[in-house]
């Protein structure tokens, strides 16, 4: 599905107190479940009339495979891009200018120098999640988040240590190079494991409980619950 300007100017919205902890502050709209793609014709138009100010914006369970131009909008401190399509064409310099928390968990991301992109992410972006992608299980995945994103405090929602950061002071690590020969001479029959364990765990899912997840994940009143309801959803992984 495509962006329209309906789908963005009868987006629902709702008040949250994920972060400041009051009531009627931070707004959340949501455009998540509708199987968005990126359109570079008529999606930054259509972005564009995103309501303001919006603080919190959900693009979860979508089909974008990079972020939507949001590089000139200062009111977005928060985006959800969980269960999306999300890999190797990262362009950190779309995101808001003044983000401070991105979810990326279960996307397509496998490799590490796919995270290149998020060089020129905002400098105010202290937390990201990458839980259920690929690069988790990989030897140097937390030491080669923090080279690329230096300003980080958490990391998949675990605190970055001083001694974490002393260790990488010590010994830095080099940012590798994309390499796109590589990438095609891999066989298109092989499949990330994470990936068919996740894809058999959701087909097994009834729907029963998939709808109680569902509920639970409307009635969530953190960061932290959604991600965990969500990663349920994803199959676990």
């Amino acid at each position: 599905m495509k962006f329209t300007p309906s789908v963005v100017l009868d987006a629902p919205s709702y008040y949250v107190d994920y972060f400041h902890k009051k009531q009627n502050v931070d707004k959340c709209t949501i455009l998540r479940d509708l199987d968005l793609e990126i359109d570079s014709v008529v999606m930054p138009s259509c972005v564009a009339l995103l309501s303001k100010p919006t603080h919190i914006l959900d693009l979860t369970n979508n089909s974008l495979i990079d972020f939507p131009d949001l590089h000139d909008r200062a009111d977005i401190h928060t985006l959800l891009l969980g269960r999306n399509r999300i890999n190797g064409t990262i362009n950190g310099r779309r995101l808001p200018k003044y983000l401070k928390n991105l979810v990326l968990a279960s996307n397509d991301i496998k490799e590490l120098n796919e995270l290149n992109g998020l060089q020129s992410a905002p400098k105010t972006l202290t937390t990201i999640s990458l839980l259920g992608n690929g690069i988790c299980h990989l030897d140097g995945y937390r030491s080669y988040v923090l080279t690329i994103l230096p300003n980080l405090h958490n990391l998949d929602f675990t605190k970055i240590s001083d001694r974490e950061k002393a260790k990488l002071k010590k010994n830095p690590i080099l940012i590798l190079k994309n390499d796109k020969k590589a990438k095609q001479s891999k066989s298109k029959k092989s499949q990330d494991k994470s990936t068919e364990m996740m894809n058999f765990v959701v087909n097994k899912m009834t729907d029963k409980r998939k709808q109680e997840l569902k509920k639970q994940l409307a009635a969530a009143v953190s960061l932290d619950e959604i991600i965990k309801i969500e990663k349920q959803l994803a199959g676990g992984i």
